[in-house]
């Protein structure tokens, strides 16, 4: 785990994870952790009534900047409920939870390491804006 945070984080929803630590910073966890809860109680309201296969998350990891979730089970809400938290996540600093931007540590880009960081992590990290287009 990258830290306590993530154990409470894990603790907390572990019914729903069959992995055994959640891996990215600090910063995404209200989002994971408001994705999580919003699954929850969707399923405890829906899941037997319309016969909703069982949703357990595989992976809650970062990988290039934003996060990268993957999950079994559940049904196309529960999906929309992840791909709208993976959306988050490239607009949310992963270290502080702010808005934030995905940057890349060089000029650089096939080089470089990705983060989504606020201004002030990115310019304290000398971390350079990505543009597109």
């Amino acid at each position: 785990m990258s830290n306590e945070e993530n154990v409470a984080l894990y603790e907390k929803h572990k019914a729903l994870l069959n992995i055994t630590s959640i891996h990215c910073k600090s910063g995404w966890n209200e989002v994971l952790d408001e994705m999580l809860s919003s699954i929850k109680v969707y399923m405890d309201g829906n899941q037997e009534k319309y016969n909703i296969s069982p949703i357990i998350f595989t992976s809650i990891e970062e990988k290039f900047g934003v996060l990268e979730i993957s999950a079994t089970g559940g049904d196309e809400v529960t999906q929309e409920i992840i791909n709208f938290t993976i959306k988050l996540s490239y607009k949310t600093c992963e270290l502080c939870g702010k808005i934030g931007l995905l940057y890349c540590s060089t000029k650089w880009l096939r080089w470089s390491s990705a983060k989504t960081l606020c201004k002030k992590h990115a310019a304290s990290l000398l971390y350079y804006n990505i543009t597109h287009g």
